[in-house]
Order: C-alpha cells, then sequence, then structure tokens
C-alpha cells in the first residue's frame, strides 16, 4: 500500500462513510478455517440480518443482529449504528442462556460499558472480563465490530484508499484502539449463493491482522459477500456464501 502519510485520514462525522445505500437483508455463511498443511475445519454458520428504525429524536438507525452457530455454543451479537456515519451507539454480544460478556455504550467521543480485553501471553480470551471500563476521546471514532458494512459505507471505488481510527471491542490482538487502512485492489465475480454471480469490489484492510473483503457493487444485495482473515499463525479464516 502506498506511505500511509499519503492516505486520506477518514472520521465519522466528516460525511464521508454512510450507511444510506445499506439494505434491509437477511444473509448467511459458512464459516471455515484452512490450516497451514490445507486442512479445512468447519466452524459453524453465521447469519446476519440487518434492519432499520427511527428513534425518537428523528435518526435514522441500523440495527444488526448476528447469530453464530459455533459447534459449541450459539453467540448472539446485537449492535446499534447511526445510518447516516455509521457511529456506534450500542453493542451488546452474549452467548444464549448467558449474560452478555460485552456490553458496550457509545455518545459522541466516549466509550463505556464492559467487553473482554485481549492480553498478550493469555491464550484465552475469556481470562480477562472487565465488569466496566470508560473512555473520553478527543473526537468520535469508529468500531471496528462492523467489519465490512463498516467498509462497505466508504465511496468504494478501484484504487481507492483510506485511514481511519476505530475502537476494537474485539481483536484477534491485544489492543484497544487500532488504525486501519484499506484498498480497493480490483474486482471479482464470485458465487454468492442465494444471490447468485456476485460482482464484487476486493477490499484489503490492514488491521490487527490482514482482512480482505468482498463488498457487493450492487446496492441492493447484502454488501458483505465473503471474508478472509490471514491469521499470525498462518491459518486462513473464511466466510463463504452458503451455495443453493
Amino acid at each position: 500500500m502506498a506511505h500511509q502519510d499519503t492516505i486520506q485520514v477518514v472520521k465519522p462525522g466528516d460525511g464521508i462513510v454512510t450507511g444510506k445505500k445499506i439494505p434491509a437483508y437477511k444473509n448467511s455463511w459458512e464459516m471455515t478455517a484452512v490450516n497451514p498443511d490445507g486442512t479445512v475445519i468447519n466452524r459453524g454458520i453465521w447469519n446476519d440480518e440487518i434492519s432499520f428504525y427511527t428513534n425518537n429524536d428523528g435518526d435514522e438507525i441500523l440495527k444488526r443482529k448476528q447469530k453464530v452457530e459455533y459447534k459449541d455454543r450459539i453467540s448472539i451479537q446485537e449492535e446499534e449504528v447511526y445510518r447516516d456515519n455509521l457511529q456506534h451507539i450500542h453493542l451488546k454480544i452474549y452467548n444464549v442462556n448467558e449474560e452478555p460478556h460485552t456490553d458496550i455504550y457509545y455518545s459522541a467521543h466516549k466509550i463505556w460499558g464492559k467487553k473482554i480485553f485481549r492480553v498478550d501471553g493469555l491464550n484465552d480470551i475469556e481470562q480477562m472480563p472487565i465488569s466496566f471500563f470508560f473512555y473520553e476521546l478527543p473526537q468520535p471514532v469508529f468500531d471496528w465490530h462492523l467489519w465490512g458494512i463498516l467498509i462497505s459505507g466508504f465511496p468504494l471505488k478501484v484504487g481507492y484508499q483510506a485511514r481511519f481510527l476505530a475502537h476494537e471491542s474485539y481483536s484477534y490482538l491485544p489492543g484497544d484502539f487500532r488504525w486501519f487502512t484499506l484498498k480497493v485492489t480490483g474486482t471479482d465475480t464470485i458465487n454468492g449463493g442465494i444471490w447468485g454471480n456476485v460482482n464484487c469490489y476486493t477490499v484489503d484492510v490492514e488491521a490487527e491482522v490482514l482482512w480482505k473483503i468482498w463488498i457487493a457493487i450492487d446496492k441492493s444485495i447484502p454488501p458483505v459477500q465473503q471474508i478472509r482473515i490471514d491469521d499470525k499463525d498462518g491459518i486462513q479464516f473464511w466466510w463463504k456464501p452458503i451455495k443453493k
């Protein structure tokens, strides 16, 4: 990628990122892990639902609910963001029949609540649950929990690049805030399952690890069509459309 000093820095309030072209939808992906030796492990099914409502202040809110069906548990992830700039309002993550381990609130430049902190040297992320934290920042930032939904809100085109600062409510590596750099590397047509053959932008995201996200060019269907995460240990995590 280009030298970071030459890449545009995008903030929630500058009018560049928006969810206005994200439709309401339901979608599902198969989750797999590909080990360095080529063996493939089926990790379960990821279900994603986007809907909208208007709050008492007249703001349009994007509501996202994810039901993640792992082999040993079902995780529910619910979040609400302002549709106009994709800035978070609330995020809650919990396993079915359990209390939330993540419950975060956002207001302008303030972030508070509880989450699991990943600490270098601890293999089990659940060893460091923090009952309450509070950050007051100089300015509002995004939250990376939206993943490809956030990326789809940028004005994508081949060659487009941007940087943004985001809070990490969950991370593959230790860290609470991180700079993210995205670049649209080209286009690719993939099998989108029920959506047919889908022409996508391919977007590389330098984050705590390297992400590759396939974002549908057609704005009438779910924007995130496919994801690959290259973990530090050589494992590739995939989210692929469920085939018809």
